[in-house]
């Protein structure tokens, strides 16, 4: 993939293991706030909150909803979900939300090859750049201890864009601001709505991140699709 000159990396779940990470941390508040008070095992808790938290996420980058309520809903909504209100289980949401993102910005589990790759591409020359729609605070701080930061020319980050990933004004900005023509940029990312169907509405070629696609019918095919890091060296 030498042919792109400027190849634009989505951080959570492509390159930074968001799920190892959120999981460790999430570990930690359910002992650390007594939660099996409530929950019969932390992975009774986790499930809930993971599949509540991807699907606010979408709506996130859909502009459906603003940061405070994702932050919010996403921790209350477990309690919910089993009959509890917060209120009732005296957890004070706003101090367990902003430990949890504090806890998240200290973890550094990257995915397999995430780090061979970029040595790879910058040895060829090329210009790395990271995409995303997490919160500024946090992406800055996961991104200054992974030990990958020099490796990026510029971070493009929605809040501070004022736009998010899968919007073509997204997507324009960072090529503008990045002096990248179309036909030499590539967008990596494991989000199929947010990043690819992003890019290939910008008029940008797509690697799809996907370690466990299995050949189902996608929306339309993307220019790549990647079951490993390390593909990116190879094709």
């Amino acid at each position: 993939m030498i042919k792109y000159r400027h190849i634009f990396f989505d951080w959570d779940s492509t390159l930074w293991n968001f799920s190892v990470n959120s999981e460790k941390a999430l570990n930690v508040l359910f002992r650390n706030y007594g939660f099996e008070r409530f929950f019969p095992d932390f992975n009774t808790f986790h499930t809930i909150y993971r599949n509540r938290n991807l699907e606010l996420w979408e709506d996130y980058a859909l502009g459906k909803i603003k940061r405070e309520f994702l932050e919010t809903e996403r921790f209350e909504y477990p309690f919910r979900h089993i009959g509890v209100s917060p209120d009732e289980a005296c957890v004070q949401i706003n101090a367990l939300k902003t430990e949890y993102l504090r806890m998240l910005g200290e973890q550094t589990v990257l995915n397999d090859g995430a780090k061979e790759v970029l040595e790879y591409f910058k040895s060829k020359g090329c210009k790395l750049y990271v995409i995303s729609n997490g919160f500024s605070q946090v992406q800055h701080c996961k991104i200054d201890r992974s030990g990958l930061k020099d490796y990026f020319t510029k971070i493009f980050l929605s809040e501070d864009i004022k736009e998010h990933k899968p919007q073509k004004a997204f997507f324009d900005y960072m090529l503008k601001s990045s002096n990248a023509r179309k036909t030499e940029s590539l967008v990596v990312g494991d989000n199929f709505t947010a990043d690819i169907a992003g890019a290939r509405n910008a008029g940008i070629d797509q690697a799809y991140y996907a370690p466990a696609y299995n050949g189902e019918p996608l929306p339309f095919q993307p220019t790549y699709i990647i079951s490993s890091l390390r593909e990116l060296i190879i094709n």
